[in-house]
């Protein structure tokens, strides 16, 4: 072999090796992507189902303040002492 195809067949084995490596590389991002879009699903459906929550919890509070100013309204009328 002339030196010309040893420089030859170390690069491409170079080319190999890097072609390789970057496969494997990719192998990994798409997989960790595919992690972040699943755990991005997630948290949306635990943002709808608190959303949810939320919304019921206030529905809640304003009745029993509606409730707390009728109550007090009436408490009010009963605890005047008549002169």
């Amino acid at each position: 072999m002339t030196e010309y195809s040893i420089v030859l067949l170390v690069r491409l084995a170079v080319i190999v090796v890097l072609a390789f490596l970057l496969c494997i590389a990719s192998r990994g991002q798409v997989s960790a992507l595919t992690a972040v879009c699943e755990l991005r699903q997630t948290l949306n459906q635990i943002l709808a189902r608190t959303e949810k929550i939320d919304r019921s919890l206030h529905d809640q509070r304003r009745v029993l303040c509606d409730a707390h100013k009728r109550i007090s309204a009436v408490t009010k009328g009963v605890e005047k002492p008549a002169r």
